[in-house]
């Protein structure tokens, strides 16, 4: 990824297996459930966070861990924002990003960076880009690695490579030679999340891939692994706090670029 001269408005998303920006509409978004640790900057002025038992934080960029239910409101029409896969990432970083968008010293330069970067950026040949290079480019340095079970290293392999997988928690105990009773347990102590949550958030990712193509709602819930639209519906209305067609029509616009991680085809994947 390059920069340009500033001055570029355009809408666009990265996507590679570990992470996510998003530069575009924010919508009216209810509450919503990430399986990301989530960074939102508004592209102009303040955003407010609102999570249940928790007073409202208003500020330039705002930080929420992955699973953590919230709702995001700003004046600004379009907003910058960074996903980051925990499962990929060691708790100790997961906590400084937090701490840095939490402590004012720190957020006001960090809110800066993300809006002066998306300013400048050049997109063209940027389809080459890695996670690692997203975490230099907005964070300014490399995050650590979460040092997870070999076994389990295996099955969040197998989700980041074919997301849209129908794999049951008995097909991904047997793959590794465990009990599911095990393999669960096993699951939520190296992950931090149980394993049916994580399969929900990679499949509700995945479809990040596609909502700029114009395709029937019911095709794409197939296709995305979902068994019917209704489940497809209710799924990213948890995920993203809107419905699949506010998502899609507001998406129209953006460009989207895979990272060189990413395979082709992933929806159906």
């Amino acid at each position: 990824m390059r920069r340009k001269a500033p001055g570029r408005s355009g809408r666009f998303m990265l996507i590679s297996t570990e992470r996510v920006f998003y530069a575009g509409l924010h919508g009216k978004p209810s509450v919503r459930t990430l399986g990301a640790l989530a960074i939102c900057v508004p592209l102009h002025g303040t955003a407010r966070l609102e999570i249940e038992g928790q007073p409202p934080r208003v500020g330039e960029i705002l930080a929420v861990p992955a699973y953590v239910a919230h709702r995001i409101t700003s004046d600004s029409r379009k907003v910058l924002g960074l996903l980051i896969e925990p499962e990929t990432v060691c708790d100790e970083d997961l906590a400084e990003i937090i701490r840095q968008c939490d402590d004012p010293a720190s957020a006001a330069p960090l809110a800066a960076r993300f809006r002066e970067i998306y300013a400048t950026m050049a997109l063209s040949g940027a389809s080459g880009f890695t996670s690692a290079d997203v975490d230099q480019i907005f964070l300014q340095r490399r995050l650590r690695p979460r040092d997870l079970d070999a076994r389990i290293s295996t099955i969040v392999s197998r989700f980041q490579a074919r997301p849209s997988s129908n794999l049951s928690g008995e097909d991904c105990a047997r793959e590794v030679r465990l009990s599911l009773s095990r393999f669960l347990h096993l699951f939520k102590d190296e992950t931090r999340m149980n394993f049916r949550t994580f399969r929900a958030w990679k499949r509700g990712r995945n479809v990040l891939h596609h909502v700029n193509v114009e395709r029937n709602l019911a095709h794409v819930a197939l296709d995305a692994g979902y068994p019917d639209s209704t489940h497809f519906s209710h799924s990213l209305r948890r995920i993203y706090g809107l419905q699949p067609s506010v998502i899609f029509s507001g998406a129209r616009r953006l460009q989207i670029i895979n990272g060189r991680d990413v395979a082709r085809g992933t929806l159906g994947a």
